[in-house]
């Protein structure tokens, strides 16, 4: 009776085991998963976990070329709206041809902040490196001020939608933009796991994004 129970528990505890390795094995290979990696990876500075859980280059590049090209369509609307910024005194025709010119360059300087701010300890040699340094010495000071959550993953097919409920604390920095939501978009990779490769919602984005950079040119004195 005693061996009989001994196997039965075995039998048991090995049924456990497979159930246990087979959920770890699905629970790594869901969309909600690869954002709190990426998100972990991000505050922990971990750079091959977020290459991992990111396409890094494909959410600057598509989220550069959304952004750029939206401030082209309204750049008359944000002339009316910011009559005091310089930058914002041209057309879209001026505008695009501008973008164009200086896209591949915008693009490299992203990466460089990204690559300052996953290292603190890196030395900057250049003068982009010293710009880069700087911008990521201030994404730090949001980091401070602002609080991430993950908010509602909807899931379609071999892609999914994730939202970045951002806010931001009573403080100068948390008030440029006092709340956000970001959509994420995530796509199934061939192994099983999930990338974040592009964000959904720029338009949505533009305006508030917009109106916190202009309060931060006046909290930094730079009108």
């Amino acid at each position: 009776m005693k061996k009989r129970r001994l196997r039965a528990a075995m039998v048991l505890i090995l049924l456990l085991a497979v159930s246990a390795i087979g959920f770890s094995w699905q629970s790594e290979r869901t969309p909600e998963y690869a954002m709190k990696q990426l998100m972990e990876g991000m505050r922990t500075r971990n750079s091959r976990q977020v290459e991992l859980y990111a396409d890094v280059s494909s959410l600057i590049e598509t989220s550069y070329d959304a952004g750029t090209n939206l401030l082209a369509e309204r750049i008359q609307e944000l002339q009316r709206e910011y009559p005091q910024d310089w930058f914002f005194r041209h057309d879209t025709a001026f505008m695009r041809n501008y973008i164009a010119d200086r896209r591949d360059e915008d693009i490299l300087f992203i990466h460089q902040i990204l690559v300052f701010y996953m290292d603190p300890d890196m030395t900057p040699i250049s003068r982009m490196d010293g710009q880069a340094r700087w911008a990521a010495d201030e994404i730090e000071q949001f980091e401070t001020n602002y609080t991430v959550r993950l908010g509602e993953v909807r899931r379609h097919g071999t892609e999914a939608t994730a939202a970045l409920e951002i806010r931001g604390r009573d403080t100068d920095y948390g008030r440029l933009v006092p709340q956000l939501t970001v959509k994420i978009r995530l796509r199934r990779q061939a192994d099983g796991h999930w990338q974040a490769v592009s964000v959904d919602n720029v338009d949505e984005l533009f305006a508030p994004v917009v109106r916190g950079v202009e309060d931060y040119w006046t909290l930094q004195g730079w009108q």
